[in-house]
């Protein structure tokens, strides 16, 4: 028999589908699953046995007997694997019986109808599945108050379940296909209904402890729902996001209080396979945990304590990768098969979710990537994050907070965001380069001595320079052979930012290579008295210092060998921009799974070394020396994220 798809279907569609699935008399089906030969005659005779049981029950309920009524309610809800379960034949007559007699089911007959919902029809013959579906139709045709526990009743079976009915040959896809061709009938009948379907998604929304395969599978079917009840879209993704959030942070918790390194490897998820428990996410982990009672000493103690830790690093993780993955499922097929506006409305929903949801969350290590591939899409995304980060920044009336997570977030993104032109990112070194220009303008004069708390946003957008010219350095590099307007000569530059420019930079004469104008200001913010080389995080200090000196960019050293002796009260305290300095949420990208979304659209890491020589000599001062030798090589040199980016090696 053809199963009706879960995509939106005219109720003229639905219908003739029906028609065709559902036979007069689902004889053969019955014989087949419950051994029951039962003849045209009989199933009419039973079928009028119990119209005639239904009828005199609630008339007898209305008179105040309710002795056969409360019997009708104990049949429905008895346990379908219990011996004293009604056979499909039986539950199918019953609820046939029942459609024919929604107008008799008002308020007083509630407690019948919710045994009628709890019937697990989703795993039954499609002539069941046909029948149900026209009972709910007709019970919310006649009595519209019943709309909410049908939703709940539909929306309860895009919940995972961990053992489906015995003797059926109904896999839980097919199950939630059902359940999504009911909702879209109920909700072609009662459109209002989606108003309250959202209450009902969150209201079974998978606690954030529950295994992988119930997040996997409530967040698929969600989804979607999404594409056939529009007007829930942003609401479903922002529950969607907000569940991963939560969960992500979770994991950087449990990883903040470990030493160790922790290994992953790819997972995947079969929704038709059975999933008992938490245990059930690592099926092929060899980490079980011995008892032997012999072991009582500290270091077996903590050993155990740990392997706790790390299997439940591992679920968390496990989850996360699965939900991040059907959700970049999802933005894929939108981006394929959606329309434009469809495609634009998702992208502007996920901007409102990262400004309510991820853009204060500075523990959140991978969420943030939905919007991270979003963007790769388009250009236009592209910009206008950038530009959204930006306003952000420089929102004087904006939290400081928000201004400087901004901060970390652009950075981060330009830095890793391979799908970036060089225009693109010259554009925005520019933008950020000329607000800091004018920060120190205004506010240089008043400086008395150095503040990391009331000028974190101005450290925050140096540290974000230097951080993309850590990264995109070669980006920032205009072609000597194009013609370049430059109203600043080599005598507007003061003497002691002068001092700071190398001979061979393109801010002097012989030149051999001619950097972005929005690279001139830096030499002044370097020796304002706001000194970031003191304030920002050292180790992207020491990298902006090693490559604009191996580029010849830059000489920064002197200053950041004066800046040994000076002394900033509360420096090593707990703050706002000591928290932020640290976190790039962008970091390299480890979830097994899901990474192949990613990978073909981050810009790794890649060593002045790898594609050029250094021109410099090896007689460099010993004390340019000692401060390289904390920077290692490679990619890892620029992953400086309190959660270590290694632990899913």
């Amino acid at each position: 028999m053809p199963v009706r798809s879960p995509t939106m279907t005219s109720a003229a569609t639905l219908d003739s589908t029906r028609d065709i699935a559902k036979p007069a008399i689902p004889a053969i089906a019955e014989r087949e699953e419950t051994n029951e030969n039962v003849s045209k005659e009989k199933l009419t005779n039973m079928k009028l046995m119990m119209k005639t049981f239904v009828m005199g029950a609630l008339r007898e309920k209305e008179q105040g007997n309710t002795s056969r009524y409360n019997e009708l309610v104990e049949t429905l809800n008895r346990d379908p694997n219990s011996p004293e379960a009604p056979s499909t034949l039986k539950l199918y007559t019953w609820i046939v019986v029942l459609s024919q007699s929604v107008s008799l089911l008002d308020k007083s007959c509630s407690t019948l109808v919710e045994a009628a919902l709890q019937v697990d029809w989703s795993f039954r013959n499609r002539a069941f599945v046909n029948a149900y579906i026209d009972f709910l139709e007709n019970l919310v045709s006649a009595h519209a108050f019943y709309v909410v526990p049908i939703l709940n009743s539909l929306v309860e079976g895009f919940r995972y379940r961990a053992h489906v009915p015995e003797n059926t040959s109904v896999a839980r896809t097919t199950s939630y296909d059902r359940c999504h061709e009911a909702l879209q009938c109920i909700l072609q009948l009662i459109p209002t209904g989606a108003n309250s379907l959202f209450v009902s998604l969150v209201r079974y929304m998978p606690h954030k402890r529950f295994n992988s395969a119930e997040q996997a599978a409530y967040i698929k079917n969600i989804l979607s729902v999404a594409d056939y009840v529009p007007m829930l879209r942003k609401q479903i993704l922002g529950l969607v996001v907000d569940q991963m959030v939560q969960i992500d942070a979770q994991i950087q918790i449990e990883l903040d209080e470990m030493d160790d390194d922790v290994e992953f490897d790819v997972y995947n998820l079969n929704f038709d396979e059975d999933y008992d428990s938490e245990h059930s996410d690592s099926e092929d982990d060899d980490d079980d945990i011995s008892d032997d009672a012999s072991v009582d000493s500290v270091a077996s103690d903590y050993a155990v304590d740990r392997n706790d830790s790390v299997q439940q690093i591992k679920y968390m993780v496990r989850k996360l990768d699965a939900m991040m993955n059907l959700t970049f499922q999802y933005f894929e097929k939108c981006i394929k098969q959606a329309s434009v506006d469809v495609q634009n409305e998702l992208f502007y929903c996920l901007v409102d979710i990262f400004d309510r949801s991820i853009l204060k969350t500075l523990k959140s290590r991978y969420t943030q990537f939905l919007l991270f591939y979003y963007c790769s899409v388009n250009n236009v995304y592209s910009a206008y994050f950038m530009d959204h980060l930006v306003k952000h920044i420089t929102d004087p009336l904006k939290p400081n907070v928000t201004r400087v997570s901004a901060a970390a977030y652009i950075s981060s993104y330009v830095a890793r965001a391979k799908f970036l032109d060089s225009s693109a990112i010259q554009n925005l070194v520019s933008t950020l380069s000329v607000w800091c220009d004018g920060y120190v303008d205004q506010n240089e004069a008043l400086v008395r001595g150095l503040d990391c708390t009331k000028h974190d946003v101005f450290y925050a957008v140096v540290q974000a320079i230097m951080y993309i010219f850590c990264f995109r350095w070669r980006d920032l590099v205009i072609d000597n052979e194009l013609e370049i307007e430059d109203d600043m000569g080599e005598e507007d530059i003061p003497e002691e930012h002068r001092r700071l420019t190398h001979p061979e930079s393109g801010f002097g004469s012989g030149a051999s290579r001619t950097w972005c104008v929005g690279l001139r200001n830096l030499p002044r913010l370097v020796m304002s008295k706001f000194n970031p080389l003191k304030l920002c995080a050292p180790a992207v200090v020491r990298q902006f210092a090693k490559l604009s000196r191996s580029t010849h960019f830059m000489y920064v050293y002197p200053v950041m060998e004066k800046n040994r002796e000076v002394f900033v009260p509360g420096l090593g305290n707990a703050n706002l921009l000591q928290t932020v300095q640290t976190f790039f949420p962008f970091d390299p990208y480890k979830l097994e799974s899901s990474r192949g979304f990613i990978d073909p659209i981050y810009f790794e890491w890649i060593s002045e070394d790898d594609d050029e020589e250094s021109d410099e000599d090896d007689d460099d001062d010993s004390e340019e020396e000692s401060e390289d030798e904390d920077v290692t090589s490679g990619m890892m040199a620029m992953s400086i994220s309190p959660s270590p980016t290694h632990y899913l090696h």
